[in-house]
This record gives C-alpha cells, structure tokens and sequence, in this order.
C-alpha cells in the first residue's frame, strides 16, 4: 500500500523534506494562504521516513497546487513525480511499487530532464506581497471603498458631520453621503424637476434622503452640543418672552401714571370749582406806616410767629457801635422793640427758623450770625462776602449761606467751624441773591442763573431751572410747592420784568424733579433796586408779591384765579412778608427807612 503525507497544522511542514519555499520573511503557512495550495487528504496520519524510500503517491487522486496563478496537475506521471520532487527533495525519486503507474528513469537524459524540472520549480518563490500592478484582493478593495465611502466631512461645507443634530449624515438615491441640513437647502435652491445629487448629478429629491448609520463615523458626537442649543435656544425665548412681558409691564405703568395725573387734575379741578362759590374777595388796607431810620439802611425782614414780632435790618443809630443789625417790631401793638447789633458792613439776607427758635442773618463782612432769644450765640466766618441765607427744611440743625462767585456753603449749627459741603457752578460767578431750601433741594438764584440742587442725595447735582433772563430774587411756597423766580427788565426799557411761577414736582418711573414754568406775570418796565418777591397766602387765595418801580406801586398778583391787586407805595418796596396773628393777615412791605402795614380785609364777591 501507497505511503501519504501527513496534512500537518498551518505553517508546518513534513519532517525529512527540505523547504526549497521557505524565505526569511514569510512561512510555509503564509505561502499556503496566499497561493492556496490544495493537498490531497488522507485517513492515515503518520510522518514519513526518508530512509523509507521515496513517498508514494496514489495515481488516482489530483494534486493541485496554485502559485500565483491557476496551476493544477490531474492524473499525470510526470506530475506525480513533480509533486514528489517539491515535497522530498530533487535527491528523492519514487521506487518501482506494484501499485504506481509511475516508469523508472534509468537513461541519463531522462534523469537529467527531471533534474532540470526539479530545478525550475525549485526557482519557484513564493511573493509575500502582490506587485503593484497587480488589483488588490476583493476583501481589501471592500474595506478601502467603506473607509472612502464613510469620510470624514461634508463635501458641500467641508465641515464634519455628526450622529445627529441638523447635520448629521444623510445619503441620496445616488448613495452619495452629505450633512442633512447642507444637502436640504442645497435641493430647496434648485428647481423641483432641475434637483441634482451635488457629487454626481444624478436625479434627487428631497424625499430620498435617508439617515445613514454609519458603521464608522469619523465625526465628532454632537449630541451634548445639540442639547444645549436646544437649551440655549429655550433660554433665549424665555428671555424675549420677560423682556415682552417687561415692556408690556411698563407701558401699563406709563398708562396707570398718566391716569392717576389726569384724576388728580379732575380731583384738584373739582376741588376748586366746589371752593369757588365760598372764596372770599380780599383787599389789603393801610394799617400803620412806621419809621424804622432816618438814615436808611433797611433792607431786609423776616417774621417770628412765636413771639408776633417782626425782625428788619437796618443801619446802627448809635454812633458808638457802628454798623448793621436788627429790630423788633411787633405785630400786636406796632410798636418798635429791641435793637440787635450784628455786623459792620450791611446785611444782605436773615431768615428765623421757627423749630429752634435761631435767627439767621447774612452780610457783605463774611460773617453768618446765629441770634437765640434776642443774644447774639454763633458766629461763623466763611471768607466769602455772603448775600443769601436758608435753613434747612429738613434738618433744623443746618444751613445754607450763599455768597460771591456762585459758592454755596452748607453748616451744621453744631460745629460751625467749617462747612459740610461746598456748592459751586463753574459757568457762573455771579453772587448768589437767593437761597431757599425745599423737601426736593436747594434752589438758588443769581444774578444770571437759577439752580436746583439735589442735596439729599450724596452727589449733588445743579439743574438749570427752565427761566430765562438775569434775575434779581426767589421765594418759594410750601403749601402749594411752587417756586416765583423775579427776573429784571431788558436794558432799552422795551420788556418789563417778568414773574415765573414753576411747580415742582417728582417723576415717578426715574425719581426726579420735573419744574414746570405754569404761570408768568409782567412785572416794571425799570428796576434801579434789587427788590425782592414774595409769596402772600390768606385762607384759599394766594397772591405773588412784587414792586413796580415804574408803576410806583406794589402788585399782587393773583394765582389760582385770584384776583389782582395793587397798593400805592411811593417808596420802593425792598422787602415784602406776610404774617398772620390773632387771626388777622398783614402784609408788610419794607423800604430803605419806612415799614408800611397792610391789613386784610374781606370783602363781598
């Protein structure tokens, strides 16, 4: 019985047979894999003895042996010596065996052709590698049209696609691969019957679009970053919503603000119209004409309301003690009282605050006297020739003096030895004439300008009344929180000088004060002297006080329907005060030496 070779594992050989197939960087087993070499099989398993003889192989079965190419040898003499030459070696030729059909060389030449052949497959080399010309197997072609199909980015964008979101990775009809969001609007821009794949321009339509779930995606996992656009997105639409919402809010505000004025105006109209049939008509009649000082010197007065006493500066009758003080006058008896020696160089503005019972006065000497119960008690220095003066209307421990150069100084009676603050506007340098202390701050009056200042607040910011025109004094009314400014009359003697009636009030949205010009009064055609204006109240009618030096006379000009009037005065009213006692109104008007004393008197309407 025929010998067979025993089919060993991959990359192993059969013992006693030389490897004329083996080089240094591939095996027998790689050989076999790439070549695909086809040996019989066999039921016996046994390694074979070269000292045996020759291997035997049977005739009746093929031998197939492929290298780099289809090669096969079936049932062939020849072929079976071959095969045996390839296994055993070219030294190992089969022996005569009753089984085989294979003849016996016994002539040189036909040993020396076997050789021969036994050589040229010998030259046979196994190449672990293909040429390059050679097409690459199908698996590796397969694998290398997947990488290419997969990609890494949009060829329309030319940006990397993701596993979802608006750009993930969709594919045509064609199977070409694009970013959903990029291939969509690309069809939309085309005509319905002209859509196109954008790579091959094949036919496409919108509903061909299919979401690929790629078995390798190079792109990165956009999944978070669609998420919280999404959130983003939300986030802002929240936000548009309460801005909406705001703006709504606010315009009911406005709408709400806007109706709660107009019921106030109906409120106050109909307030007045009811009070109208029982207002009282009023006239002003001389009571007492009092000589103050021969020499002059009056300027300024003020009323006490505790004690019924007027105070009027005027000049010192003692030559001893020259200078500038006060007088009391009462309101009782018009007699004159006492006399108070204040300053050397006239007085320019006094002022008595009724919560301390103090009396404030002001001069050209720099110096700002305190007066408690008829005794001269603080006095302050502010290096500074002062012309205006106002307590505080809401700290009655404060003060305010005005002076030269447009400066404002702000002291505490307790501790009057340097000032809290100082209040100056750079445009103007003019003395400061007037000074009047209000629950929404400070208005101050120059010559040249007319002023707000916010003083509750920690800065302290002027704003520039809506008057125009070079002014000469401003008085301010409590009860109905409107301020009368006096400007002076054009210098050709065309224009008389004019009164403007402001109302103060705050803006409710942004908390600031709004000053109105509500009301204008014409005033003298001339005015040679600083006189200054004066608010006069009696019950429900309110008057501004002024002097007209070219009338010679002193108006009273009615507000709030009130009617106008106007007194004689042959001397020009500096100072004018109205002041109530016992339950009677006087109005008294002060020149440089006289006091003249109008009493009120009701009349029939």
């Amino acid at each position: 019985m025929s010998q067979y070779p025993t089919a060993q594992s991959q990359g192993t050989e059969s013992p006693g047979s030389p490897n004329i197939f083996e080089e240094p960087e591939q095996s027998f087993a790689a050989a076999e894999n790439d070549n695909q070499i086809d040996l019989p099989s066999t039921s016996r398993n046994h390694d074979h003895d070269p000292s045996e003889g020759p291997l035997d192989v049977p005739s009746d079965e093929p031998i197939q042996i492929d290298l780099a190419g289809p090669l096969r040898y079936d049932n062939d003499d020849s072929n079976d010596t071959v095969l045996n030459i390839i296994i055993n070696g070219p030294g190992h030729l089969p022996a005569q065996s009753e089984d085989s059909n294979l003849t016996a060389f016994s002539d040189e030449s036909t040993r020396q052709s076997i050789n021969e052949d036994s050589n040229s497959c010998a030259s046979i080399r196994l190449n672990p590698r293909p040429p390059d010309d050679i097409e690459p197997p199908a698996k590796l072609r397969k694998m290398n049209e997947v990488e290419e199909v997969d990609g890494e980015t949009c060829p329309i964008c030319l940006d990397s696609w993701g596993n979802s979101g608006d750009h993930r990775l969709v594919a045509l009809r064609c199977g070409h691969l694009f970013g959903s969001e990029c291939v969509e609007r690309w069809l939309k821009a085309q005509k319905l019957k002209d859509r196109t794949c954008p790579t091959c321009k094949g036919k496409a339509n919108l509903k061909d679009l299919r979401f690929i779930y790629a078995r390798r995606l190079v792109a990165a996992d956009t999944s978070q970053i669609t998420a919280l656009q999404k959130q983003v997105e939300i986030l802002q639409s929240d936000k548009s919503r309460t801005e909406l919402e705001l703006e709504k809010m606010k315009i009911a505000h406005r709408a709400c603000v806007q109706q709660l004025e107009g019921l106030r105006s109906t409120l106050m109209k109909s307030q007045s119209n009811k009070e109208q049939p029982s207002r009282k008509s009023w006239r002003f009649a001389l009571e007492k004409n009092l000589e103050i000082c021969k020499d002059g010197g009056c300027r300024v007065l003020t009323y006490n309301c505790r004690t019924y006493e007027l105070y009027v500066s005027q000049k010192s009758v003692n030559y001893l003690f020259p200078g500038f003080g006060i007088r009391k006058i009462s309101c009782v008896d018009y007699k004159l009282g006492q006399f108070v020696h204040l300053h050397p160089k006239p007085i320019r503005d006094i002022t008595y605050s009724q919560h301390r019972d103090l009396l404030l006065s002001v001069a050209l000497d720099s110096t700002a006297r305190i007066v408690e119960r008829g005794i001269l008690s603080v006095t302050v220095n502010s290096g500074m020739p002062l012309w205006s003066c106002s307590w505080d209307n809401l700290r009655s421990n404060e003060f305010y003096v005005g002076g030269v150069g447009g400066v404002i100084h702000h002291y505490d009676v307790r501790n009057p030895s340097t000032y809290l603050r100082m209040l100056s506007s750079p445009g103007d340098l003019s003395p400061v004439v007037s000074l009047c202390s209000t629950e929404y701050g400070l208005l101050s009056c120059q010559l040249n300008s007319s002023k707000l200042w916010a003083v509750n607040t920690r800065q302290c910011e002027p704003r520039v009344l809506p008057v125009e025109g070079s002014f000469m004094s401003l008085a301010y009314d409590n009860a109905s929180q409107r301020a009368v400014i006096a400007s002076r009359p054009s210098s050709n003697g065309l224009e008389r000088s004019k009164l403007s009636v402001c109302k103060l009030k705050p803006s409710i949205p942004n908390g600031e004060v709004i000053c109105d010009v509500v009301e204008t009064f014409s005033g003298s055609l001339r005015s040679s002297l600083m006189s200054k204006v004066a608010w006069v109240r009696l019950a429900s009618s309110a008057w501004v006080a002024a002097h007209s030096e070219s009338d010679s006379a002193l108006y009273l000009h009615g507000v709030d329907g009130t009617r106008t009037m106007s007194l004689p005065a042959s001397e020009p009213a500096l100072d004018v005060c109205s002041v109530e006692t016992n339950g009677s109104n006087i109005l008294a008007a002060l020149s440089e030496s006289r006091l003249r004393l109008y009493k009120a008197v009701p009349t029939n309407t």
